[in-house]
């Protein structure tokens, strides 16, 4: 019986009736809100940072590791403690990035309160608008010797 079902795979693959799964689509742009703690060590810098990252393909900024080129990075906050990483959340606000490119947001103060991928409002690049979500504080991409969490998304 599994040779039979073999065989009429075969023949179906043979004639082209059996198709080939279609390859992983390119996922669209999306935009980062994260905190980044430094990795340490001497001679590294202890400032903790928030940043706003841009991703062509958002995919990209969900990848572990993944270090994004400094064009498409905007710092919105430095700090020397962790404790006062920026506040993303209770008022519009906008970053610029190095091309000159501006994004807008605005998260309610509540934000944070909300289950993991809730939607927390939009934002837009003044090209096009972006959906946000609250995202799940998971260690993301790394930035200029510092290890990222992401906080909020756009895509």
């Amino acid at each position: 019986m599994v040779g039979l079902n073999f065989l009429a795979t075969a023949a179906l693959l043979a004639q082209g009736a059996l198709a080939s799964p279609a390859p992983v689509a390119k996922r669209g742009e999306g935009i980062h809100l994260l905190n980044c703690r430094p990795f340490g060590g001497a001679g590294v810098s202890q400032t903790w940072i928030s940043i706003v990252v841009y991703c062509a393909n958002d995919s990209d900024c969900s990848s572990l590791g993944y270090s994004p080129p400094a064009n498409n990075v905007c710092v919105k906050g430095t700090s020397t403690s962790s404790e006062h990483y920026h506040t993303w959340e209770g008022s519009s606000q906008s970053c610029t990035f190095p091309t000159g490119v501006t994004f807008s947001w605005n998260i309610p103060s509540s934000a944070q309160s909300q289950p993991n991928y809730s939607s927390v409002g939009s934002g837009s690049n003044g090209y096009r608008s972006f959906a946000g979500f609250k995202d799940d504080h998971v260690n993301g991409l790394s930035y200029n010797y510092h290890s990222c969490e992401k906080i909020y998304y756009y895509i």
